[in-house]
This record gives structure tokens, sequence and C-alpha cells, in this order.
């Protein structure tokens, strides 16, 4: 086992090496990625040896007197983060290197390929830190990275904005876990995690660490409203870099909360019902704005948040479970976090990864220009539909998986606890239903207007994705049909995890909700094979006789055009105009005038509402009380040693009475 973790850390050195001292683009392209995919196999494979053992193995790198012993641990929860990271790092490699190919020639990738090296170093190292400094360190490595690795086109304004304000909502969260952790380690007297672990803390203070961890941890995973820096720097990476910050990067917030509520679990009913209500609200605004997206890339990104939602929903489950000690809907509640977690991160960074190689194609993301892509790739319209009809939720595939045990949790806590519950299960379940309708119409928007109907513009060349992007496709597509047709695999992980976080065992033994995934996979697969059958019977039958072949009747319009089908703004119009207000829908419209007119124009623009009307507003006031402190800058070097000092005496002062 240790083996394996030192080839994990070896591997991925290596690849830093190679960057740093390979010259030709082409070479470091590929034995960067290389090394960044044996670390990873090698990762998996501790991985997987680690959890088979009964307790956590721990290591230690040092110990500090005051600080205590600067560890990792690796349990269940750890774990089971950990392989998504490293199975992510896997298909991130492979399809990096056939994106970055086509920029070899173009521009330095040396800062890109280095950004990703040290994100998945940093995501491994917060996910198995037993130690608080260990943890804030590599945050900030992690967050570096990736504002790294979002600058890949720098020259790009959006580019530029996007990654700013990354940086910035990263740092926000930040400041609230320096908060979270000082409270902690007043408390407890220590900086690891382990001490953390049922502190027996007052209510309020309890409390206050709660959402102190869910705004920082909340921030990154891209709850509303701390969502806003999601649809700003996804778009604008590169589409190895989008799939891992969305698919990946936003579990380590996830991973975070669990974390926190593990370490003491919330006693008061408003903390669960507050979180649901963000979570209902987070999934039904997430989904509901990608609906209404052109950009494709940003469209995925709304999608992140509404799966984000998805997962706090089942979290709040998990907390009612645990303050009314029923272990079934602990599980329950657990297990579609965990499983909707592996999953989101199947379907998006296939998604991601789809979306930039159609990017290759077109050169732009705007969807109502795109239009007939089937006809010239079709392997690559099968794969996109297989991860749309992922996270639409439908089966037999794994999104449904994890949103059917959400949903049997629900209706296992309505049975199981009285009083107002029942409806307020119903109320979850109901917005759960909701959600999955609007993500069936999102993507049936994506896939029929990009994919299906006539070409927008012309296309001269067939168009199939490149070796190293197709072994990723494979991969991905690969593992969300078997984690959809066969859940007993990750529910017996979530169990594992179950019984390790909370000590308890017993009535889960007995679930048939796995049973009951099965059952409708099969009913659906086996349409799918009936249907399959039925098509090919009538193609042979139509084969022994002539039939007439003639176009469709145009109703009296015969030369139809591409500008006459739907088109990605009228295909979901009616549902956007019901939200206009809370979409921040505005549209912009020129009507030709005078007896000779000029062309006149329509367009629909959706800006996102909390960062529209929230924080850049704050941002203009908070500029303006600022510039009313410039008589500050006096330019004497006495006045600034002096603030310096005043700023010292401050902090001082501040150690001294904590």
């Amino acid at each position: 086992m240790t083996f394996f973790l030192l080839a994990d850390v070896g591997f991925l050195f290596l690849a830093l090496l190679v960057i740093g001292f390979v010259r030709t683009q082409f070479l470091i392209n590929r034995l960067a990625n290389l090394a960044l995919v044996l670390a990873m196999v090698f990762g998996l494979c501790f991985t997987v040896s680690a959890f088979l053992l009964p307790n956590p193995p721990e290591l230690t790198l040092f110990s500090q007197i005051s600080l205590g012993n600067f560890s990792f641990r690796f349990d269940k929860l750890s774990l089971f983060f950990l392989g998504i990271i490293q199975v992510g790092g896997i298909v991130t490699a492979l399809y990096g290197t056939g994106y970055l190919s086509g920029y070899e020639k173009s521009r330095s990738l040396r800062s890109t390929l280095t950004a990703t090296i040290l994100l998945f170093l940093a995501m491994q190292v917060l996910i198995t830190a037993n130690h608080t400094f260990l943890f804030l360190v590599a945050w900030e490595l992690m967050a570096l990275s990736g504002y790294l690795g979002i600058v890949f086109e720098r020259e790009k304004e959006d580019v530029q904005q996007g990654s700013l304000i990354f940086f910035a909502a990263t740092h926000i969260g930040t400041l609230f876990l320096y908060l979270m952790f000082i409270l902690l380690h007043n408390q407890t007297g220590s900086w690891e995690f382990t001490s953390f672990q049922n502190a027996h803390l007052p209510s309020t203070l309890a409390t206050t660490i709660f959402w102190f961890g869910f705004i920082g941890f909340g921030m990154k995973a891209g709850f509303m409203p701390f969502h806003f820096w999601l649809p700003e720097a996804h778009p604008v990476a590169p589409s190895h870099i989008s799939a891992v910050l969305s698919a990946v990067m936003l579990k380590t917030g996830i991973y975070g909360l669990i974390r926190v509520i593990s370490w003491n679990p919330p006693t008061d009913y408003v903390i669960p019902s507050i979180l649901l209500t963000i979570s209902v609200l987070t999934a039904i605004f997430g989904i509901w704005n990608a609906l209404a997206q052109k950009d494709l890339k940003r469209m995925l990104a709304y999608s992140s948040i509404e799966n984000i939602g998805i997962i706090g929903i089942a979290l709040s489950l998990m907390i009612f479970g645990i303050q009314n000690d029923q272990p079934l809907v602990i599980f329950l509640g657990l297990t579609g976090a965990l499983f909707h977690s592996a999953n989101h991160f199947l379907f998006k960074s296939l998604l991601f990864m789809c979306a930039g190689t159609i990017y290759h194609f077109y050169h732009h993301r705007n969807i109502e220009k795109m239009g007939g892509l089937l006809k010239s790739a079709p392997t690559l319209g099968m794969i996109v539909l297989i991860g749309s009809v992922a996270i639409s939720g439908l089966p037999p595939l794994n999104g449904f998986a994890s949103e059917f045990i959400i949903f049997s949790g629900f209706f296992e806590a309505s049975k199981l606890v009285h009083s107002y519950f029942p409806f307020f299960m119903l109320i979850g379940a109901v917005a759960l239903a909701f959600t999955g309708g609007l993500a069936l119409i999102a993507f049936s928007k994506v896939f029929s207007v990009i994919f299906l109907g006539n070409a927008r513009q012309p296309v001269t060349h067939d168009f199939h994705p490149d070796k190293y992007e197709f072994s990723a496709f494979f991969i991905l597509v690969a593992l969300i049909l078997i984690t959809g047709l066969f859940p007993q695999t990750i529910v017996g992980l979530c169990l594992s995890v179950y019984s390790e976080l909370f000590h308890l065992s017993g009535p889960v033994s007995s679930l048939t909700t796995v049973g009951r995934i099965q059952n409708v996979s099969l009913i659906a697969v086996s349409l799918f094979v009936v249907t399959g059958i039925l098509l090919y019977l009538k193609n042979r039958f139509s084969l022994k006789r002539k039939t007439r072949i003639s176009p469709a009747w145009g109703c009296g319009y015969p030369a139809q055009t591409s500008r006459m089908q739907y088109s990605n703004t009228s295909f979901s119009d009616e549902m956007i105009n019901i939200a206009g207000e809370v979409l921040n829908v505005s549209k912009e419209k020129q009507e030709p005038e005078s007896s000779l007119p000029k062309p006149g124009s329509f367009r629909t623009v959706v800006s996102d509402l909390v960062l529209n009307r929230l924080i850049f507003p704050a941002n203009t006031g908070l500029l303006w009380a600022i510039d009313k402190f410039k008589w500050l800058q006096s330019g004497k070097i006495q006045v600034y040693v002096t603030f310096s000092v005043a700023t010292l005496l401050f902090y001082l002062f501040l150690a001294y009475k904590i």
C-alpha cells in the first residue's frame, strides 16, 4: 500500500519535472499527462486497498508539540471522495492530451499542465488531511492552481473577469473556514480533525460553526447564493479544466460539509429546514437558469448548481434522520448525497468534455448557431445522448439510481417520523421531481438543437473525437452504464462510509431500495431491447418490398431553410417567461421601420440574478467607500510605518485575548 501512495506522489512530481525541463510542446503534453494517468492509477490502487481494511490507516508526516500531529487519515469518507478525484485525474489526463494537442503550435502548455498537476495534488491532500494547517494549505493551493488553469487564454476579457470572480469567491469562503477552525480549536484545544469529532459543543457555538462551515464549503460547492462564480469561471476555462472544476473540485465542498455535519450533528430542526430550503432553491434556480442559456458551457455550469442542490437536499434528509434517531433515513440521505456526487462527477465530466470537442468543431459555444451535428459526428451524438439521459435522471442510467434513493428517503422519513414531517417531506419530493422535469427539458433542448435538424452554418467535413478524447469518453460512458445497471456496488461503498461515520448498522441491511432500482432499470432496458428488435424487423421487412421515397410535405413551404427550425431560444421560451424576473431575463428587439426598412434584430439576454443585482452593485459601493479614504495615502513613510505598527499591536492584543 505504501508503494502505491509513494508512486502516486512520485509520478505527480515527475510530471512537474517534465513540464519544467522538456522543451517540445508535443512531448510535454503527452509525457506530463501520461505521468498524471500513472499517478492516479497507482493512487486508485492505494484507495481500493485502504478501503478494504477494517480500520482506517493513518500517515504522520511529523509532530509538533504545540500544533499536534501533521497527519493524513484515510477513513471511508475521505477514500470515497479520493476515488472520485483519482478517476477524474485519469479521464482528465486522457482527454486533456487530445484537447491540448490543438494548441501545441500556438501557445505554451506549461502553465495549464502545471495547474492541472497541482490541482490534483492539492485535492488529494485536502481530502485526506487530518490537520487544519495541512487542509488549509492544500485548500489554498487548490484555489491558486484552479485560477491558473482558468487563465489559459488570459488575453480574453471574459477569461480575466471569470478568473477574478473565481479567485475572490474562493477567498471569501476561505475566510469563513478560518473562523470555523479557530472556534473549533478554542473549544477542543487541538487542530486535528479527529479531535473535532463529537466535541460536545454548546448549542449556540455548534450552530455558528455549522453555518461558518456551510458558507465556506458551500461557496466552493456552489449553493445559492454563493453560486455566482460558477457560470463565470467554468465557461472560460479549457474544457478539461472546466470538467475538473465542475465535476471534481465542487465535491471538495460537499466532502467538507459532510465532515462538519459528522463532527457535531445539528440538534436544532431549524438547520436542516433552512438547508433543505436553500438546496431546493439552488436546484430549481440552477436548472431554470440552465434552460435559459445560449452558451453551452455556461448552461452546463448552471446544471452543476442544480445537482449540488440535489446533493444538499439529500444532506438535509440525513440531518433529519440523525435528529430523529432513524438509521434508515440517515443511510438513505447519506447514500443519496454520496451516490449523486459520484454520478454528477461521471456525467458532468462527460458533458463538459463533449462540449470542448464541439467547441473545436464550431470554434464557438453559442447553441443558437449549432445544428445537424449528428450527421457529421454520430458517435459524439450518441455519447452526448447518454450523458443527457443520465443527467436528466432517467432509467436505466446512474442519475436515476441516486435520485431514486433520495426519493425513497423522503418516503421513508414521512412514514417513520410523524408530526409535520410528512408534509415537509412531500414538499422536498415534489421539488426534486420538478427539478428533474426541468432538467429533462433543458437537455432535450441541448441535444435536439445541436445534433438534430439541419446545420445552421455550412459543414464541409465529418468530425470525430480525437483518440485520446474518445478513450476518456469510453471510460465515463462505461462507468455511467455500470453504476446505473448495478447500483449495489456504489451503495455497498456508501454503506461502509455510513457504518464508520455514524457507527450504525442494522435496519439498512434489509434495505430493498437497490432491488427497486434494478427492477426499474431492468424494465427500461427491456423496453430498449424490444424497441430495437421491432425497428430491426421493420427495416428487414421493408427491404423485401419497394418503398417510395419522397420529401416530407412542407405545408406549402417546400423550400425550408435552417432558420425555420426551432432555435435554442424558441425551444425554451415559454418556460423562461414563467420565471423571467427571477432569471433576470431581458428581451432586446429592434423592429424594421419605414417603407425600405433595414433588417430588424431580436435577442434574449439572461444575466445572473445574484451577480448582477447583488455582487456587482455591492462591489461598486465598496469601491466608492474605499475612494473616500484616499487621504490616508499621504506618500509619507512615517505614516505607513505607524499603520503597520498599529496593525501589529492589534493582532498581538487579539492573539492574547484568544
